[in-house]
């Protein structure tokens, strides 16, 4: 169920894009706190997969389909549910990456296809933007 790798062309157009974001980050700030992956249980619903933010704060969200067709990068409120307005097996079949960080903070990686098997595998943090 979880993400897939592969389709390295689509992710890096993509990584550019997120690549700004990185930008403004400091390793060394200090500042950082756990992701929140913990507290998005993705499911489809109504044809469209995604999760609702069971978080009890806002979630700011680093989402990419690796085939390039969707990417998202946006605050999720508490109780608000993010849909990818795909379906879970359209996603299985191309893969698909995301972070969760508190919102106002983005991940320690670099959102690049260096950084994607420890991203898989939820090792980051989340730095103060």
């Amino acid at each position: 169920m979880k993400r897939q790798l592969g389709l390295v062309a689509a992710f890096t157009l993509a990584s550019a894009f997120f690549g700004r974001i990185q930008a403004a980050t400091e390793a060394g700030s200090g500042d950082t706190r756990l992701h929140l992956e913990a507290c998005t249980q993705w499911s489809e619903q109504d044809g469209s997969f995604g999760f609702t933010n069971q978080c009890g704060e806002p979630l700011a969200l680093l989402f990419v389909q690796l085939n390039g067709q969707h990417w998202f990068d946006r605050v999720v409120k508490p109780d608000e549910r993010f849909d990818t307005g795909v379906p879970e097996k359209t996603l299985g079949a191309t893969g698909w990456l995301f972070t969760a960080c508190p919102a106002e903070y983005v991940p320690n990686l670099p959102f690049t296809v260096e950084n994607q098997a420890q991203i898989l595998k939820g090792q980051y943090e989340c730095v103060r933007k």
